[in-house]
C-alpha cells in the first residue's frame, strides 16, 4: 500500500484511577471497529490477569511482545518496529504513560505512539489522570504518593477525542474487594493507601474538570484575547509546583507560558537543577529561559516586560531574619514594579508564631466514605444514578449490567421499571432478572407500583428513566425517599436533557415542547453515587444514524435539534460539570468530617477580598468571570474591624447585591486583624485563589495587609490584580 500522507488520529480513554475500565473499553472499541471491517491490531495490552479484560481481547490480532534483557530479568515491551511493518489501520496501545526498558528506541510509550501516528496509523490508548503532567503536583498533594510516570500535556491536547471512563469511588472500592483489580494479597494495602475514598473522589473530580475544560475551550466560539504567563523559579523544591500552576493558568487563558530562572552573577548555576526545570517545562508546554543578573528583581521585571506577560507567578520568599523582615522581599518588588500586570504569589512557608494545624498534614484514614455519609443521613440504603448527557448514551444498558452482576453475586435484585424499546442488547440483559409485574409492554410507559415494590422488599431495585417514571402522581423525591427509608437500594438512570433546568435553558435548541417530561434538579441531591455514562458526540450521532436510538422517521429532525454536534458538545460539557460538582460535595463532606483544611485544588474556589472603599465593582466582576471560567465557587469577603459609617454601609450593600447578582456569596468577617480574618476564612472554606487589590503600601516600613496575608495563606494562589482592572 502507498504511504498514507495523513497523520494518524489519537483517541484516549481517560480514567481517574487504575481499575476504572479503560483497557476493557479500548478492547471493546477494537472489536467493534474490526467487526465494521477496519484492520485493527493490539500493539500492547496489559491485562494484569483480570478475567474480563482477557476475555475482552476476543479474536483481535495481538502483536507478539518484544523481550528486553535488563539487569538479569526479561522485560516485555511493545515491538514498535514490528507494528510499523504490520501497518494496520488502527493500533490499540495500552498505558500511554509507560516508561520503556533501557535499550528500546524511545524512552516513553507516548513517543512510540507519536511515531505510529507519523506513519499514518490511528491509535487508541489509555491513561489515568495522575499521569497528566500539568496535574501531577495536585495528585501528589492529594494522595501523598509520588507520580513517577507522566505524559506531556501536548500529547493529550493532540487527541481527537477523549473518552472518560467514569466510576464512583465506592463502586471502584467494591470492584477492588471483589478481586477484579489487584491480587488478594494486595487488596487491603491498596484500599488503605491509593484507593482511599477521599483520594478517589478528588482524582475523579480533577479528571472530570480536566475533560470539561478541554471541551469548553474547543466549544467556545468567542474567546478573550490570550494572556501570556511568566513563572519565576529559583530551583527550590517548590519550583515544579509553580511551573505547573503557571501552565494551568496559561491553558485557561489560551496564553503562552514562559519559565525563567535568574542567577546572580558568578553564582554558578546548578546544571542538574536547570535540566530538571527544563524537563518539567517542556512536559507542560512551557519554555525555559536562563538569565544571569546581579539584581534578580530588576531582571524579572525586565523579562516580564520583554515577553509582554499579563500574569507573573512567583513563590513567596522564606521569611527573613528578624531585622530583615522590614526589607522588601522579591514578591514585594514584583508587585510594586509591575503595577499593570496580574501577580500570583504562592506562600510555602509558615510565619513565626503561626501554628500549623496538624489536620493540614494528616491524610484521610481508610474508612468508608459513602457508608459514613449514609449513616449521618440516617438512611439504610443508597441511591445510585447512571447519568447520560443525551438519549442513547447507554444508561439503561449500564444499569442492567450492574443488576446482572449483583444478581450473580447473590444479591436479591428486581427491575421495577424499565424501557428497553425492544432493543436486543437490553432485552437480552433482562434474561434471568425478575421484572416486577412481568415483561409486558417493556417499551411502553408503565405505571410504577411503589406499594408492590415495598411488599416485594428486594435488596436492590432498578428504576429506569426517572423523568418518565409514573408513580401515580406522587412527587418523585417523595417516592425515592420512601423506597430508601425502607432499606431498598435504588439503581436508576437519568438524562441531562430531562432535568428541569436544562429544558428551561435549552428547550428550544433541543426541540422540546411544553409536554416534555422533566425531573426537578433537587433529585440530584438525593443521589449517593452518580456515574457518568460517557460517549463522544461522534459515536452518539453514529448510533442515531444506525437507528439504535430513535425510529428512522424521527432521525432527520433529531439531527437538526438535540443531536446537532454543537448541542451535543455543550450538553456533554454540562454533564461533566454536574458530576464534578456532585463529587465535590461528597469530597468536601469527607474533608469536613476529617477536619482537613488544606486547599485541595480538585474544584477551584475563588474569593475576592474587598475593603469598604469605593470602586470595588471591577474587582468583584473580575473574580466572578474567573470563577465562571473555572466552574468555581465564588465568594466575596470583607472584614469589619470597627463600626461602619453610613457611607461604608451603603457601599458594602451595593457590593453584596452585585455579588448575589453574579451568583456569588457575600460574607462579612469580624476581627481586629484583616489578614488573619481573611486567611482563617479561606482555610476553613478551602479557597484555592484569593483575588485582591494591591492595597496601600507603607513604603517606610515595607509592611501592609497584603504582605501579611501572603505569608498566612500557605498553598493558596494570592492573585493581585493589575491596576485598572478592578
Amino acid at each position: 500500500m502507498e504511504q498514507r500522507a495523513r497523520r494518524g488520529t489519537l483517541r484516549v480513554y481517560l480514567g481517574a484511577a487504575p481499575g476504572s475500565g479503560k483497557t476493557f473499553a479500548m478492547l471493546r472499541e477494537g472489536r467493534t471497529r474490526r467487526a465494521q471491517g477496519e484492520d485493527v491490531v493490539v500493539g500492547f495490552v496489559e491485562t494484569y490477569g483480570r478475567p474480563r479484560t482477557v476475555e475482552a481481547i476476543g479474536n483481535l490480532e495481538v502483536l507478539p511482545r518484544l523481550h528486553v534483557e535488563y539487569r538479569g530479568t526479561t522485560l516485555d515491551e511493545m515491538d514498535l518496529d514490528a507494528l510499523l511493518a504490520r501497518k494496520p489501520e488502527v493500533a490499540l496501545v495500552d498505558e500511554l504513560a509507560h516508561t520503556n526498558a533501557p535499550g528500546v528506541r524511545h524512552a516513553k510509550r507516548w513517543q512510540d505512539v507519536d511515531e505510529l501516528r507519523d506513519a499514518g496509523i490511528d491509535v487508541v490508548t489509555t491513561v489515568n489522570v495522575q499521569h497528566v503532567e500539568s496535574v501531577k503536583d495536585l495528585v501528589e498533594s492529594i494522595t501523598g504518593i509520588p507520580v513517577r510516570e507522566t505524559v506531556p500535556d501536548h500529547v493529550i491536547d493532540s487527541a481527537g477525542e477523549i473518552h472518560f471512563i467514569d466510576i464512583a469511588p465506592e463502586a471502584l472500592r467494591k470492584r477492588m474487594r471483589h478481586g477484579n483489580i489487584y491480587a488478594p494479597d494486595k487488596i487491603e494495602a491498596a484500599l488503605g493507601n491509593f484507593f482511599r475514598p477521599g483520594n478517589l473522589g478528588a482524582l475523579r473530580e480533577i479528571a472530570l474538570r480536566l475533560v470539561a475544560q478541554t471541551m469548553g475551550t474547543a466549544n467556545s466560539e468567542v474567546r478573550p484575547a490570550p494572556q501570556d504567563v511568566l513563572v519565576a523559579v529559583s530551583g527550590a523544591a517548590t519550583s515544579e509546583s509553580l511551573i505547573r500552576l503557571g501552565a494551568r493558568l496559561a491553558r485557561r487563558t489560551d496564553g503562552i507560558c514562559t519559565v525563567v530562572t535568574v542567577s546572580p552573577w558568578r553564582s554558578g548555576s546548578d546544571g542538574a537543577g536547570v535540566e530538571r526545570l527544563r524537563t518539567v517545562s517542556e512536559q507542560v508546554g512551557a519554555t525555559l529561559l536562563q538569565r544571569d543578573a546581579s539584581d534578580v528583581g530588576r531582571a524579572l521585571t525586565a523579562i516580564a516586560r520583554e515577553v509582554m506577560a499579563r500574569h507573573v507567578v512567583i513563590g513567596e520568599s522564606r521569611p527573613p531574619a528578624l531585622f530583615g523582615r522590614w526589607r522588601a522581599t522579591l514578591a514585594d518588588r514584583i508587585i510594586e514594579d509591575l503595577p499593570d500586570v496580574h501577580v500570583h504569589v504562592l506562600s510555602r512557608f509558615v510565619t513565626r508564631g503561626q501554628r500549623q494545624d496538624e489536620s493540614e498534614q494528616r491524610r484521610p484514614e481508610p474508612d468508608q466514605l459513602l457508608r459514613r455519609l449514609h449513616a449521618a443521613s440516617g438512611r439504610r440504603a443508597s441511591l445510585r444514578v447512571y447519568f447520560g448527557y443525551a438519549r442513547g448514551c447507554g444508561t439503561t444498558t449500564a444499569m442492567l449490567d450492574e443488576a446482572r452482576r449483583r444478581g450473580l453475586r447473590g444479591t436479591d435484585v428486581v427491575v421495577a421499571a424499565v424501557r428497553t424499546y425492544e432493543r436486543a442488547p437490553c432485552e437480552a440483559m433482562l434474561a434471568g432478572i425478575e421484572v416486577l409485574g412481568g415483561r409486558r409492554g417493556a417499551s411502553a410507559p408503565r405505571h410504577f407500583d411503589v406499594d408492590a415494590l415495598l411488599a416485594r422488599n428486594p435488596q436492590v431495585a432498578c428504576l429506569d428513566d426517572l423523568a418518565r417514571l409514573n408513580a401515580g402522581g406522587r412527587p418523585l423525591d417523595e417516592v425515592l425517599r420512601r423506597i430508601l427509608d425502607a432499606g431498598i437500594t435504588i439503581i436508576a438512570t437519568l438524562h441531562l436533557t430531562d432535568l428541569r433546568s436544562t429544558v428551561e435553558t435549552m428547550g428550544p435548541l433541543l426541540g422540546y415542547g411544553a409536554d416534555h417530561p422533566t425531573v426537578d434538579d433537587s433529585v440530584l441531591a438525593l443521589a449517593d453515587e452518580m456515574e457518568l455514562v460517557d460517549v463522544t458526540p461522534a459515536v452518539l450521532t453514529e448510533r442515531l444514524r444506525h437507528g439504535a436510538i430513535l425510529p428512522p422517521s424521527r432521525t432527520a429532525s433529531a439531527l437538526q435539534t438535540e443531536f446537532r454536534p454543537q448541542v451535543l458538545a455543550a450538553l456533554r460539557e454540562m454533564a461533566f460539570r454536574i458530576i464534578a460538582a456532585h463529587t465535590d460535595r461528597q469530597l468536601v463532606a469527607y474533608m469536613r468530617e476529617r477536619g482537613i483544611e488544606q486547599p485541595w485544588e480538585a474544584r477551584p474556589r475563588v474569593m475576592a477580598c474587598v475593603p469598604p472603599r469605593a470602586g470595588m465593582e471591577g474587582l468583584i466582576r473580575l473574580a466572578a468571570r474567573l470563577a465562571e471560567r473555572l466552574d468555581a465557587e465564588f465568594k466575596v469577603a470583607t472584614v469589619r474591624t470597627r463600626p461602619r459609617s453610613d457611607e461604608e454601609k451603603q457601599l458594602l450593600g451595593r457590593y453584596a447585591a452585585l455579588t448575589h447578582q453574579l451568583d456569588g456569596e457575600f460574607v462579612t468577617l469580624r476581627q481586629s486583624s484583616v489578614p488573619a480574618a481573611l486567611a482563617g476564612y479561606a482555610r476553613q472554606n478551602l479557597v484555592t485563589e484569593m483575588v485582591v487589590t494591591r492595597g496601600r503600601p507603607n513604603r517606610r516600613f515595607r509592611r501592609n495587609d497584603l504582605r501579611a496575608l501572603i505569608r498566612m495563606v500557605k498553598g493558596i494562589d494570592v492573585h493581585i490584580i493589575a491596576a485598572g482592572e478592578g
